[in-house]
């Protein structure tokens, strides 16, 4: 038998990500951030559920910041 999916708490999220990624979210924006992260959430469980060919996979280019060092391209 399987375990039971969890389920998202978008309140809960918000309390232990927001001090991680230095944000301050006030009682204000709360509902507004609430709302986004439950959207956001539903997006997510979209594109997961979008069927993906493993072999069709290529590497992305990496990204540097900055000017190019000589050698590199543009």
């Amino acid at each position: 038998m399987s375990e039971p999916k969890p389920v998202f708490d978008a309140a809960r999220h918000c309390d232990a990500m927001a001090p991680a990624l230095g944000l301050a979210i006030s009682e204000e924006q709360r509902p507004v951030v609430l709302q986004f992260l439950a959207v956001a959430k539903a997006m997510s469980e979209i594109v997961f559920a979008a069927p993906v060919d493993e072999a069709s996979f290529e590497p992305a280019g990496v990204f540097r910041a900055g000017r190019p060092h000589d050698g590199e391209p543009a």
